[in-house]
């Protein structure tokens, strides 16, 4: 190899090495730079801190955050207390548990097209919750999640927009298991 070819050689070589260097410094370990950040939102008199999943870009819509991946799309919100919700045809609190979910239920347009696949009481962070799959009564497609949480009275939804695939209910395990209760100013 003549002097010439020797020096290019070594010449990008370093220069790869700089740029590899350069590209990994203060990145951390690959688990490190897989872990999103937590990000706070305030839901009228709570304050919930949430951790998106990789690649899920987080928006803050007031009322709602959402969270999408392409033309998936989760949507964390608070739903108004029930005294304001549905004025007609009974302004009446929730008399229990199941009736303050179905409402939610109702809220969110789950109507005789749909049908409970699956529904499971779990809590979240210390408050009653109700965790939904439902699918199209027709044909047993189409599923959706949905997450109902008893906050104090008030009552938080996390749901899919539209279809679920795999991917998005995992985003939506992923959400739903890093929600926790910063505070509750009233």
């Amino acid at each position: 190899m003549n002097a010439g070819r020797a020096r290019w050689v070594a010449f990008t070589t370093m220069v790869a090495i700089a740029a590899a260097s350069a590209c990994g410094r203060g990145a951390g370990t690959p688990a490190e730079r897989r872990v999103a950040p937590s990000r706070e939102f305030d839901f009228g008199a709570h304050r919930i801190q949430v951790t998106a999943p990789t690649n899920w870009e987080t928006l803050d819509q007031g009322n709602q955050k959402r969270f999408r991946n392409g033309e998936f799309e989760i949507v964390l919100e608070a739903l108004r207390p029930w005294t304001s919700l549905r004025p007609e045809p009974s302004t009446a609190p929730a008399r229990d548990l199941d009736e303050l979910f179905n409402r939610g239920l109702a809220t969110l347009g789950h109507d005789d097209r749909r049908e409970v696949k699956e529904r499971r009481t779990v809590t979240i962070d210390g408050r009653e919750a109700v965790d939904i799959e439902t699918w199209s009564r027709l044909d047993h497609t189409n599923p959706q999640r949905i997450l109902l949480v008893n906050a104090d009275g008030d009552l938080l939804a996390l749901h899919t927009v539209r279809m679920a695939n795999e991917e998005s209910l995992k985003a939506f395990d992923s959400i739903r298991h890093s929600l926790h209760f910063v505070s509750a100013r009233r």
